[in-house]
């Protein structure tokens, strides 16, 4: 076999696994809080209440953590809130929860929708406000060559859509 034989079966066969690991999925490892983080958020008014977060549903790349720590910083860097408040103590008990998930399995881009419960209770556990906001993000082709990195980007952009979304709205609430 000559050399060029052989570098060519040796390049065909890396292309073949290459191939396979796109084709079965490679694990992505989890989004991280920053990654699902608006910058800014179209807030109408500030509340000088304090809220505590919650985040359920979480799955695959959205952890509920990292969902919980998306809308806290969100809150915080946008002051929709005075502050935000681990555990017990706060004015209101934000949860939001992600109920669905829908992107295509394959192409060259991808667009994930996403339906989020929000619910935003009073400290006695009265309801203040609740809605479910729909969103979407896209992540190209030329932005990451491994299609499961381009699937996660499209669930952040979602997700950080979402968050966004609905801050916004709480923000428009009479709190």
């Amino acid at each position: 076999m000559s050399i060029m034989n052989h570098l060519c079966s040796r390049g065909l066969a890396a292309v073949f696994v290459c191939a396979a690991a796109m084709l079965t999925g490679c694990a992505v490892a989890p989004s991280t809080p920053a990654a699902m983080t608006p910058d800014t958020v179209a807030t109408a008014r500030q509340s000088p209440k304090t809220a505590s977060v919650t985040a359920t549903g979480g799955k695959g790349v959205a952890t509920d953590a990292a969902m919980a720590d998306a809308v806290s910083a969100a809150i915080e860097k946008n002051k929709t809130f005075s502050k935000v408040i681990q555990g017990a103590g706060a004015d209101y008990q934000l949860t939001v929860t992600l109920m669905s998930l829908d992107m295509p399995s394959f192409g060259a881009s991808f667009t994930c929708k996403t339906e989020m419960a929000w619910s935003l209770k009073r400290a006695d556990g009265s309801a203040a406000w609740q809605e479910v906001i729909k969103s979407q993000g896209t992540a190209g082709a030329g932005e990451a060559f491994v299609g499961t990195e381009r699937a996660k980007m499209a669930i952040e952009r979602s997700i950080r859509e979402n968050i966004a979304q609905g801050l916004s709205v709480i923000s428009k609430q009479n709190l």
